[in-house]
């Protein structure tokens, strides 16, 4: 099969590898759209050496077509349109014990420690796999991972009806966030920051009441100024690596100012970055910072909002490149192309 294979830091391409087998609990699916995340990201950058292994088959965001499956396999057939959770836990560790298996202390993904979904065929545990309804195009199948993330991330904010929300960042994982928000989180206030000005328009689009440029102006002024000095109820730190402006702090400090007494941050972006924090504002306050990592069976979710058109996919997937040109798409996420938002590969089109 053809697949786009990354051989060292910031070297993939496209190549060759056998098809991959499955076992009895299997299924053979043929990838047909894939999404380049921002963990993908980071690993073509070098920094999952401890995880990944090359040459590697990254590709956690994927779904496609059921090819066969193994003789233990109750419910799928060949034809099946299918998006696959990634996650693979232990279920022994006190994490998974609990039920916490997104924290599992060995966790593994499809895409990271196993090959993904840039490949043609990918072998996945029929008990990851989701049925894609028709209503759902493939090309939109990466984004089911995107918006189980949004629902958890909200989860994990214990996010109420009425309540008011900053995301902080505009990139794919915070409008997935956003698109969420919006449509089904109930939130009453919904205030963005980022210093691009196409997805800030992106973030309008989607519903967003107030959208923050922190290019011109400061983003912790601007909230207080939008809460009546109350502050947020919850801010969502979703930027990772940050660009820094003059005068201002990190996200995560931004966040601590920026929510009210007794309020919560979230935080999800996988920045290598150092962020000072102000402890004596964030205990005064007796507020909360809650991490947030990967899904934890939001997949449903998440596909049936999609299928009855509630959420904008179309307005987040602004690239779809063959899988052919797999270096070209790397090169336009890594180089943060400003109209780019998210890049969906079309597996079969090597």
């Amino acid at each position: 099969m053809k697949a786009g294979i990354l051989y060292a830091d910031r070297d993939i391409r496209l190549g060759e590898l056998p098809d991959p087998q499955i076992g009895p609990d299997d299924v053979l699916l043929a990838s047909t759209h894939a999404g380049i995340c921002g963990t993908d990201l980071h690993v073509f950058r070098g920094e999952f050496h401890a995880r990944v292994k090359y040459p590697a088959v990254p590709g956690h965001e994927f779904g496609g077509i059921v090819q066969e499956v193994g003789r233990n396999v109750r419910g799928f057939r060949p034809g099946d349109r299918v998006v696959v959770d990634p996650i693979i836990s232990c279920h022994a560790c006190p994490a998974c014990l609990i039920g916490h298996i997104n924290a599992c202390r060995t966790l593994k993904l499809l895409g990271i420690e196993w090959s993904g979904g840039f490949g043609q065929f990918v072998s996945a545990p029929a008990s990851h796999l989701y049925r894609l309804p028709d209503e759902v195009p493939l090309a939109h199948a990466p984004m089911v991972e995107m918006y189980a993330l949004g629902h958890h991330i909200l989860q994990r904010g214990h996010v109420q009806l009425g309540e008011s929300v900053v995301i902080l960042g505009a990139g794919k994982l915070g409008l997935s966030i956003l698109d969420v928000l919006c449509h089904k989180a109930g939130a009453n206030l919904t205030i963005i920051t980022d210093y691009q000005p196409f997805r800030l328009e992106t973030a309008r689009r989607l519903g967003a009441d107030h959208v923050i440029n922190i290019a011109d102006e400061d983003p912790v002024g601007r909230v207080l100024d939008i809460t009546e000095g109350v502050g947020a109820d919850c801010v969502i730190e979703a930027v990772g690596h940050y660009h820094e402006f003059a005068e201002q702090e990190a996200p995560l400090a931004q966040a601590v100012k920026m929510i009210r007494n007794g309020g919560r941050v979230v935080t999800a972006g996988l920045g290598e970055q150092l962020s000072a924090v102000h402890f004596k504002t964030l205990v005064i306050k007796e507020a909360e910072i809650i991490a947030t990592r990967v899904t934890c069976g939001e997949f449903p979710r998440a596909i049936r909002l999609m299928a009855r058109g509630a959420l904008h996919p179309n307005l987040l997937i602004t690239d779809q490149i063959p899988l052919r040109d797999i270096g070209a798409a790397f090169a336009k996420v890594d180089g943060e192309d400003p109209a780019t938002i998210k890049v969906v590969l079309d597996v079969q089109q090597v």
